[in-house]
């Protein structure tokens, strides 16, 4: 197996970087939504939200 350059390390720490920074910014969205859903039916237990 021949060494890695510099430059290839680099970019694939970078892509790395921006998919835990992309998934932890889905996870937050998705939570909040879900915890407004919830606070929503607690609000209002007699509407339908979808």
């Amino acid at each position: 197996m021949k060494p890695v350059s510099r430059r290839t390390l680099d970019w694939i720490y970078s892509v790395l970087l921006l998919a835990v920074v992309l998934l932890s910014w889905g996870y937050v969205i998705y939570a909040s939504t879900v915890a407004a859903q919830r606070q929503l039916r607690k609000e209002y237990p007699d509407k339908i939200f979808g």
